[in-house]
Parts: structure tokens; sequence; C-alpha cells
């Protein structure tokens, strides 16, 4: 009787450590990467799952489905993505320079500071 109760004891524990050092902190990033992508705003920088960069020019929120950007990767190039394509937010794009960011020859944007 004692060894199913042990069973029982372990099998318990078992599942309590899997949710807390395999499962929680899988929940808890798809649950930031999700709002991080609800507060995404026009002109921000985005890379997708795939690996694409582009700017982010309009937001489509549709009666039914999921919502869709649509993403600049190029001059007069953009292509529609949906919420779960984006997998995080790079910069805010600005028309100006800030002070942690220099114009480097060619027109490029390099970060001075960490």
């Amino acid at each position: 009787m004692t060894a199913m109760w042990q069973v029982i004891c372990y099998t318990g524990f078992d599942v309590i450590a899997f949710y807390f050092f395999l499962l929680r902190p899988v929940l808890q990033d798809q649950k930031l990467q999700k709002k991080a992508v609800r507060e995404l705003q026009i002109g921000d920088e985005v890379i997708t799952v795939g690996g694409i960069i582009g700017e982010l020019k309009d937001v489509i929120v549709p009666v039914e489905g999921p919502t869709e950007y649509i993403i600049e990767i190029a001059d007069g190039v953009r292509v529609r993505a949906v919420a779960d394509a984006i997998k995080r937010r790079l910069s805010t794009l600005d028309d100006s320079p800030s002070q942690s960011q220099a114009a480097a020859p060619g027109g490029e944007v390099t970060q001075t500071r960490a």
C-alpha cells in the first residue's frame, strides 16, 4: 500500500516540476510576445518569424479573423502578415536620429551605445 502512495506522490511531484520548470516559462514568454505585438505602432521596425525585417505601415483589424499587419520590406514592397508571424519589435523608427544613434555613410543608422 505504501508503494502505491509513493508512486502517486512522485508522479504528482513530477507533474508540478514539469509545470514550473518547463511549461510556465514558455507560457509567460508567449504572453509577453502577444502583449508586445498588440502594442505595435505604425512606424515600428519589426522582424517576422521568417526573418523578414521591415517597417510597420498599417494595421488591419477585420470583423472576423486575425489582425493583419502591412510591413514594408523595401521601397514600395509591402507584405501582409498576421499577428502570429510577428516575432518582435526591433525599434521605433524616427525621422531624425536620436542621441543614441549616429548616421553612418550611406544613410544607415547605427547604434553608438547598447
